[in-house]
């Protein structure tokens, strides 16, 4: 078993191209994307449904990658809050069976 940090980025679909990229850029090896979610929080209910041509409402993007790429990650994703993204981030310590698949 290999340790690795698992980033969870959920944001509003229109900054998801900017997301992917930093995740690309930052030297990840892949990442998982769940469309449609929806849920309540601080400013109350979100929801996919009624959405402008898809291009409103949320999605998780997940990555699984070693500490450095994800310190990277991270870093970009701050800058993009400072930009006023609204998004939830949280980073989990994991345990990978095949370490060359999530550098």
């Amino acid at each position: 078993m290999f340790d690795k940090k698992l980033i969870s980025i959920i944001v509003e679909r229109v900054y998801r191209d900017q997301v992917v990229r930093l995740i690309e850029d930052s030297g990840a090896s892949g990442f998982t994307e769940y469309t449609e979610i929806s849920g309540k929080g601080r400013h109350g209910i979100r929801s996919d449904h009624g959405g402008l041509g898809g291009i409103s409402g949320n999605l998780e993007i997940v990555s699984i990658t070693g500490p450095e790429v994800a310190e990277r990650i991270l870093q970009g994703l701050s800058t993009m809050l400072d930009r006023g993204v609204v998004m939830v981030v949280y980073v989990a310590d994991v345990k990978v069976i095949r370490n060359k698949h999530f550098d």
